[in-house]
């Protein structure tokens, strides 16, 4: 049994890891963000991190060519977690980048710990040291977080029986740089107010962000997500970004953004309420760049 049990774990972090379409998607994600970091000016760089809306918002060819930003685009997949989220930032991060957090609201409201697509992509990536936990020895765990869910595998089954893609995106929506231009496109409702205090755990993980920059000399700051609301829902969910971006002040400095993170217009969205369309996304980076040339805090790009 004890046999059975280690050749199954064997197969399925041998499918994670090798066959698995989504984290090969971000796997090849990734690799376009360091072939990006690259080529990338070493002075005044830009790091902006968060879930699949900051990976479909933000293009940094855009960014250097249309405003002369160094910006290095980090989004990934929310559901890793804002621990591996953070993680994975700060291994890029250099004394005198300036790092905004882009994280969704709904992944600092709750715990943050471990998520199997964060255990996942960090094994994909090569990265297999930000599994690591101060004087703790997490590695049994984290082995195990290797295995496919049964969800994904009962998903995957469903998929080939009705002959539809393994993966909804495709690699050739990877832009350089690591933005993801979705082509998929479906209905998006609007989502009404959304999460507006941070859990105990996600200050205690921003404050420990917060340290670790300082003692490092990167500049942090929070920029809230670009979200669609329907005109009906926008004064809600303006009022639930305002407390919570008032929370996240209290701890990290916060990007000033008149439109509270809320967007009214339906056709600006692919397939998710945080996914633009590439059009859309072309103007997000636009008005994102506007809002750092014009800011002027210590924490501000020179």
């Amino acid at each position: 049994m004890l046999t059975a049990a280690v050749l199954a774990w064997a197969l399925g972090a041998w499918y994670t890891l090798r066959w698995n379409p989504e984290i090969a998607f971000f796997h090849r994600v990734h690799e376009a963000k360091r072939a990006w970091a690259a080529d990338l000016s070493p002075s005044n760089r830009v790091l902006v991190v968060g879930g699949s809306g900051c990976m479909t918002s933000i293009d940094p060819v855009r960014m250097r060519e249309a405003h002369g930003l160094n910006v290095l685009n980090l989004g990934l997949g929310a559901g890793a977690g804002a621990k591996f989220l953070g993680r994975y930032a700060m291994d890029w991060a250099r004394p005198g980048d300036l790092l905004i957090l882009s994280i969704e609201p709904g992944l600092l409201n709750g715990a943050i710990d471990w998520k199997s697509l964060g255990v996942q992509l960090a094994a994909a990536n090569g990265t297999w040291h930000l599994w690591d936990e101060p004087d703790r020895w997490e590695w049994p765990g984290r082995l195990l977080g290797l295995r496919p869910g049964g969800q994904h595998l009962f998903t995957l089954l469903g998929k080939a029986v009705l002959r539809q893609p393994w993966y909804r995106y495709g690699l050739d929506e990877i832009r350089p740089g690591g933005w993801h231009a979705v082509a998929a496109r479906r209905d998006v409702p609007s989502p009404g107010p959304g999460p507006v205090t941070l859990s105990p755990e996600a200050r205690a993980w921003l404050a420990d962000l917060k340290a670790q920059c300082d003692q490092r000399g990167v500049r942090l700051a929070y920029a809230i997500p670009w979200f669609y609301g329907s005109e009906s829902d926008r004064p809600v969910m303006v009022d639930a970004h305002r407390r919570f971006l008032e929370d996240v002040g209290r701890l990290v400095p916060v990007l000033p953004d008149p439109s509270m993170g809320v967007n009214t217009r339906r056709e600006d969205y692919a397939d998710s309420l945080v996914h633009p369309t590439p059009e859309a996304a072309r103007r997000r980076t636009d008005d994102l760049a506007r809002l750092l040339r014009g800011w002027r805090p210590a924490d501000a790009p020179r």
